[in-house]
């Protein structure tokens, strides 16, 4: 009655808001591509890696190879019912900790809940501009974001390192302020568009 469970459910590996359907799906590609090296092409959405990777662009991901994650390492990774690509701005330094990296987009203020090493899919190694493949840039953001950012990450970081189940929870609400006034941007451009048509 009391048994606690060996393996995780895909659910519990997640720290992103839940959508069932997806996750195992997406569960079941991280073991596969945990296991062999292997090139993902995807198409990105959204403008959260700023100039590094433009919005609508075509990435390529490599998988396999863990060793290569560290920071600054732009990677890709299960972010509850998605894939998000997000640079890697910290890595858990002790005990649990060592199991998540945080990671944030470069066009963003604030760092991304924690994200469980089991999730990364790989490195985002390159993006496609017009018919060329060209390698993801460093980082290119104004100094008061960077303030912001490194403020957020340091907070985390700390959270991260005394318990990492309360930073993911702390980070919930966070990433709810953070994404509202996007959300609701989002909406209003997709309302201006589909009046634009008719």
């Amino acid at each position: 009655m009391g048994k606690k469970r060996a393996v995780l459910l895909p659910s519990e590996l997640v720290a992103g808001p839940r959508w069932a359907p997806g996750i195992d799906a997406l569960a079941r590609v991280r073991a596969v591509t945990s296991k062999t090296r292997a090139t993902i092409v995807s198409d990105l959405r959204g403008s959260s890696m700023g100039a590094a990777i433009p919005d609508g662009a075509r990435i390529r991901i490599r998988t396999g190879r863990e060793d290569l994650w560290h920071l600054g390492t732009v990677i890709a990774f299960l972010a509850g019912s998605r894939v998000m690509a997000h640079r890697i701005v910290y890595e858990g330094q002790r005990g649990l900790a060592r199991q998540f990296v945080l990671t944030q987009g470069d066009g963003n203020w604030l760092c991304d809940p924690p994200v469980n090493r089991s999730t990364i899919v790989g490195e985002v190694e390159a993006f496609l501009a017009g018919d060329e493949w060209r390698a993801v840039g460093a980082p290119r953001t104004q100094f008061h974001r960077r303030l912001v950012a490194r403020l957020s990450q340091t907070l985390m970081g700390l959270a991260v390192e005394w318990n990492p189940a309360f930073a993911i929870w702390i980070s919930h609400p966070i990433s709810r302020l953070r994404m509202g006034p996007r959300l609701v941007l989002l909406k209003l451009r997709q309302y201006a568009i589909g009046h634009a048509r008719s």
